[in-house]
């Protein structure tokens, strides 16, 4: 009827049959649910008075093909249009001021205007140029135009302030953006899986870049950030594989995790992080593969777990004074990094920091270092030299293991344990000084090492514990110290040239298999105070 003012909510959802609409001039809302599923739906004729469309109004109406909405329109709700996936093209009136979350998301067929219909005899005739979002809006909701994989160009109004999260994610056709003067953040994954976008203009006030927001994008090229940036997000440009270029202006205080993984092309080959950094998150150039040279501010203070893992290229590291840890993972698999230098004020390495840098040759640790980490140097081949400094403490499980090129060592006087498998299959590692203050030897601690010929252990040692020398090969002599207690599971087993071995009178147990296999071994004297495992001496 002509003085009908508003359509309630649900009023017609899922009346599957409805093919088209033509409301009253009188119409002024149109509540949430209205038309939903009204799948047979293809036209609709929005009268000049309506000035609010509901929530999921027309969600799901998949036969839509276009909305031609009034001028004096100022909000489209929640959902609105969701899954219109026939829908075409959308003129959005110059009083808008709202867009509600998941508006157009999933309007597959959305792009520049309309096109040409199939019927037509040639395409001669250009699609109509975008319409441009109207100058009113300053909000664009979340979700707004998810999925909307053939919209290929977006303009945004002067006076927008915020895109909301996943507003343009998957929108797969889009090529570039200018992002206007007055917005000063950007959603989670507003931008992301938008694998056509090449370039993005970045306004002067931007502050934030939020997780997610150009993940995925992967033609985007480079990146010239404003001067007024302060953060970028997690995730935040992850997987951008064509990026070859990246400026951090000035003023940047947060780098968030993974925000340039897996960007494979940086072939400007050099990162310069501003003074302000002092935390580099985790995975945050994770395999970068490409990146040869890292400029890092003074006045960082700790690199996160994975900062660097897996960038192949990176050749030298000088890290800053103020640096007093270095993550877990953080440079792992760096397999060209040559060369490494520490700040005096490092306490600890974490676990697999360096891990299979195979390049590495040579490590100088400060003097602050207290505490190597499980792994942290394990697989690095071409390690040859290692200072360790007199404040190390501990060095924990596996922390060399497998560096073959390690020939010798000398530990420090405040070394008291050294961990399992330590140095297992230190192949070149031909001797090795233990400090008076040691006690126990820890399991597989040198295993493999079978370039080990004569090891002299110290005064204070009262454990060698399972496998510690197990297949040291080369090992020819042992003169186990007054104090010792205890010989492990297979602690000498393979030893295959130990020929002699003096025990201490005070030992107490021989385990399982501990001299297995010493095949050279013809002779030895236990004292009566030990009891001997089973098959010690097979």
């Amino acid at each position: 009827p002509s003085s009908l003012v508003s359509i309630g909510n649900q009023a017609f959802y899922s009346c599957s049959s409805f093919i088209s609409i033509d409301l009253p001039a009188s119409l002024t809302s149109i509540g949430d649910f209205a038309f939903r599923d009204c799948s047979a739906l293809s036209s609709v004729t929005f009268p000049a008075t309506l000035t609010s469309i509901g929530r999921n109004a027309f969600e799901g109406c998949s036969a839509l093909v276009s909305a031609a909405f009034p001028a004096g329109l100022t909000s489209i709700g929640i959902c609105a249009f969701a899954f219109c996936s026939s829908l075409v093209s959308v003129t959005l009136p110059a009083g808008l001021t709202s867009i509600g979350n998941s508006a157009f998301n999933g309007c597959e067929a959305g792009g520049e205007g309309s096109p040409p219909s199939a019927s037509s005899p040639s395409p001669a005739a250009p699609p109509s140029p975008p319409s441009p979002c109207p100058r009113s809006l300053v909000s664009i909701g979340d979700f707004a135009f998810r999925d909307c994989s053939a919209l290929t160009s977006v303009t945004f109004p002067a006076g927008l302030t915020s895109i909301g999260n996943a507003a343009f994610s998957g929108c797969t056709s889009l090529s570039s953006v200018t992002l206007p003067a007055t917005l000063t953040s950007i959603g989670k994954q507003a931008f992301s899986g938008c694998s056509a976008l090449a370039s993005v203009t970045f306004p002067a006030g931007l502050t934030s870049i939020g997780d997610y927001a150009f993940a995925s994008c992967s033609s985007l090229v480079s990146l010239d950030l404003p001067a007024s940036l302060a953060s970028i997000g997690s995730f935040a440009f992850q997987s951008c594989s064509a990026l070859t270029n990246v400026t951090f202006p000035a003023g940047l205080t947060t780098i968030g995790s993974s925000a340039f993984s897996g960007c494979t092309s940086l072939s400007s080959g050099h990162a310069t992080l501003p003074e302000d950094i002092t935390t580099i998150g985790e995975g945050a150039f994770y395999y970068c593969s490409t990146l040869a040279r890292i400029t890092f501010p003074a006045g960082l203070a700790s690199i996160g777990i994975g900062a660097f893992c897996g960038c192949s290229a990176l050749a030298s590291v000088t890290f800053p004074a103020g640096l007093t840890s270095i993550g877990w993972r953080a440079f792992e698999d760096c397999s060209s990094l040559a060369r490494v230098t520490f700040p005096a004020g490092l306490t600890s390495i974490g676990k697999l920091a360096f891990a299979r840098c195979s390049a590495l040759s040579r490590v100088t640790f400060p003097a602050s270092l207290t505490y190597i980490s499980s792994w942290a140097f394990e697989g690095c081949s071409s390690l040859g030299s290692v200072t360790f400094p007199a404040s190390l403490t501990s060095i924990d499980s596996s922390a060399f293991l497998s560096c073959s090129s390690l020939s010798s060592i000398t530990l420090p006087a405040s070394i008291a344990s050294i961990g399992e498998r330590a140095f297992e299959g230190c192949s070149a590692l031909t001797s090795v000084a233990f400090p008076t203050s040691l006690t126990s030897i820890g399991i597989n601690a040198f295993s493999g090492c079978s370039s080990l010929a004569a090891i002299t252990f110290p005064a204070g040692l009262i454990s060698i514990d399972h496998g510690a020398f197990h297949s040291c090969s080369a090992l020819a002599r042992v003169t186990l110290p007054a104090g010792l207690t205890s010989i492990g599971d297979e602690a000498f087993a393979n030893c295959s040239s130990l020929s002699r071995v003096t025990f201490p009178a005070g030992l107490t147990s021989i385990g399982s298999l501990a001299f297995d296999l010493c095949s050279s071994l013809t002779r030895v004297t236990v004292p009566d105070t030990a009891t001997i495992g089973d098959e010690a001496f097979e």
